[in-house]
């Protein structure tokens, strides 16, 4: 808790987190652990060694904060002007840190070793992936990885997740839409972009429609801006916005007709749009055996059989442990968070408010997970 506090007091936001990572450090020298740092600039991996043969198995937390104004109230408010832990990750690296300082303790029940992963930038669209370019997986070579997400609404002393895909993907789109500016008294002198991007924002949103009817996917157009005289025919609208779907193959499909209508609708106007897509996260997709070790793990923990939530569907959110996945297996899972003091604020908004009382529910099913996983038979 007195991790948590500190790195909620003092935020730093993506690729910045560097008093972030010299606190963390600090903390791990005083539990013993050795470490390597710099992954991603600021990023961190400890190791517990065990000095006996066994699995790799590695846990990950994110750093990084939000450009958001705290609105809590709290005693440890953010003490960063326009700064906030908006997102949960303050909490995440507290469990982390409690984690490795727990499994050092009992290091004689273990095999292996035991990787801590502390990853910066996770919301700036490149954190994990240049954790991994940068070989936090290797020496040794990572063989499974767990994280968790802090979840303010699900119930403290419960946890969520479920096989196969948990979160979606999150591309970014930006359209500019070209036409010619002209005098209103004489409109068939101008190409009007506005209503070119009318009619391509339609065909846009009825994409959805065109899928398979159990695909799950989102288009939303965020913001439309163009012209600024009540009596001139714009010459350039934007248009942007966002797609989220689980699957792979429906994320390339949308995103060869969102350039069919591109092509085809401005066209049709005498307009030209240029789409500019920015990739984002793959889907998070829970490997079947690292979710059964949750599973089993959240049985040990857990009060009640029913605090392990399974979920129904994916969660729309993005998450970068999706990198992880794709270089050996993992699982997420929802860490409740939600208390008696928690309010109605959920993530990313200035008034989120996570029941502490999580961080060692969190603690105890990762180290349960280790020694399911690394336990000494």
């Amino acid at each position: 808790m007195r991790a948590r506090r500190h790195l909620h007091r003092f935020p730093e936001l993506s690729f910045e987190e560097h008093e972030t990572s010299r606190y963390l450090c600090e903390r791990l020298d005083e539990i013993g652990l050795p470490y390597r740092t710099g992954f991603a600039g600021t990023g961190i991996v400890a190791r517990l060694e065990t000095g006996r043969p066994g699995p790799v198995t590695a846990f990950r937390a994110d750093m990084d904060a939000l450009p958001i104004s705290e609105e809590t109230g709290l005693p440890f408010a953010s003490e960063h002007s326009g700064v906030m832990h908006a997102c949960g990750h303050d909490l995440h690296s507290g469990v982390l840190l409690g984690l490795a300082a727990q499994l050092s303790t009992i290091r004689d029940r273990l095999v292996g070793t035991i990787v801590f992963v502390f990853q910066p930038g996770e919301e700036a669209n490149g954190g994990a992936a240049r954790v991994v370019a940068d070989g936090a997986l290797d020496q040794p070579a990572v063989e499974r990885i767990f994280a968790l997400h802090a979840a303010p609404g699900v119930p403290t002393g419960s946890i969520a997740t479920r096989t196969g895909a948990v979160t979606a993907t999150d591309d970014e789109f930006r359209i500019t839409v070209r036409g010619a500016a002209a005098h209103s008294s004489e409109p068939q002198l101008g190409v009007n972009a506005v209503t070119a991007a009318a009619a391509l924002a339609t065909a846009i949103t009825q994409i959805p429609a065109t899928l398979d009817p159990f695909s799950v996917a989102t288009i939303t157009l965020a913001s439309i801006h163009g012209g600024d005289a009540i009596n001139v025919i714009p010459d350039e609208c934007v248009i942007t916005g966002m797609v989220r779907c689980v699957s792979e193959q429906d994320k390339f499909e949308i995103r060869k007709r969102i350039e069919l209508a591109v092509t085809h609708a401005a066209a049709s106007t005498g307009a030209e749009a240029i789409l500019d897509l920015t990739e984002g996260f793959p889907p998070v997709v829970n490997d079947d055996a690292c979710t059964a070790i949750v599973r089993r793990a959240a049985t040990q923990c857990l009060e009640r059989e029913e605090d392990f939530i399974q979920m129904a569907r994916p969660h729309m959110g993005s998450e970068d442990f999706a990198y992880y996945q794709r270089s050996v297996p993992g699982a997420m899972f929802l860490l409740g968070c939600m208390g008696p003091e928690s309010g109605e604020s959920g993530l990313h908004t200035g008034g989120l408010v996570l029941d502490e009382a999580a961080i060692p529910v969190g603690i105890a099913i990762f180290a349960s997970i280790a020694l399911l996983t690394n336990g000494r038979s």
